[in-house]
């Protein structure tokens, strides 16, 4: 679709584009095209997307995945991505089949949903599918739908987002600059993410006030590293990054994980000054860090 069909359908139903729900439209034929190649869709595909607006997206993912699952939390734009599939239109929590056996729609909030119920095999008896998930992300909403995603890491072979691009190159930044942190460290640990390419507002209807960025991450086999307490492990980063401009020590201290006479020790076990700053830590030293201070804990407790 293009500008004019989009505020064509919103005229017609007297109203606007929700910004509270991120409804920003892709416009641009050519990025379906690059989102397609990075994908990499196949017949052995069933693509979860996310956010399918009025199908546009949905339309050509059909014509390459084994299944597509198209969900919408709106009930506008659920009601006529059904009335274009051929589905009903009576908003439903279950799984609505269309006229095009490929296509089925869910009127559903993501972050509500729980995807287990679609990541499942459709047809049981056959070879499993690959679950992959395609979407153009509601920015104010992106992090935590990455969180939930990312949580699936065993069941999912990829995903394609588009997101704000700040968000974006944070996920991929490396250590020591300003865009470096905690949610860079928690993707790269269940996934590889890549920035395929960046879309400025006018890709967009309504156009958005920042540039967009396409991203794929592909879910490991195994984390990046390997800790000994994932929860020790995110716990450490997080605090480390809530005051990222304090010394690493200073931060932990604070942040009540352990005493200053446990880090020092730690500190000095794996040869990381004290004074370093969060920013300059990789994922390896972080995964380090935690598991010196998982130790030091089970000898302190006894466990």
């Amino acid at each position: 679709m293009n500008h004019q069909q989009i505020r064509a359908f919103f005229a017609l139903n007297h109203t606007r584009p929700k910004k509270k729900l991120g409804q920003n439209f892709l416009v641009n034929p050519e990025a379906l095209k690059i989102i397609l190649e990075a994908g990499a869709v196949t017949a052995h595909d069933t693509v979860i997307e996310i956010g399918a607006g009025l199908g546009c997206l949905t339309e050509v993912l059909a014509r390459h995945a084994e299944r597509v699952i198209a969900i919408e939390v709106d009930e506008l734009l659920y009601n006529a991505l059904a009335t274009h599939f051929g589905a009903t239109c009576e908003p439903t929590l279950a799984l609505q089949k269309s006229t095009n056996p490929r296509v089925q729609l869910l009127n559903a909030d993501v972050l509500k949903l729980e995807l287990n119920s679609l990541l499942v095999d459709g047809n049981p008896g056959t070879v499993p599918p690959t679950f992959k998930v395609i979407a153009n992300l509601p920015y104010n909403i992106t992090t935590p739908i990455l969180w939930k995603l990312l949580a699936h890491h065993k069941q999912i072979h990829s995903c394609v987002l588009m997101m704000q691009k700040e968000v974006a190159e944070r996920i991929v930044a490396g250590p020591g600059g300003k865009d470096y942190g905690a949610l860079t460290i928690g993707v790269a640990y269940r996934a590889e993410a890549t920035l395929i390419a960046t879309l400025s507002p006018e890709n967009f209807y309504p156009a958005p006030k920042v540039d967009s960025a396409l991203l794929k991450l592909e879910m490991r086999e195994t984390p990046k590293v390997a800790v000994e307490s994932e929860e020790l492990f995110f716990q450490v980063v997080r605090t480390a990054f809530r005051t990222r401009r304090k010394m690493l020590k200073n931060a932990l201290v604070r942040g009540g994980l352990a005493s200053g006479e446990v880090l020092a020790a730690a500190f000095k076990e794996l040869g990381i000054a004290p004074q370093r700053r969060a920013e300059t830590l990789d994922i390896t030293e972080f995964a380090a860090l935690a598991n010196c201070l998982s130790q030091s804990i089970s000898a302190k407790t006894g466990v």
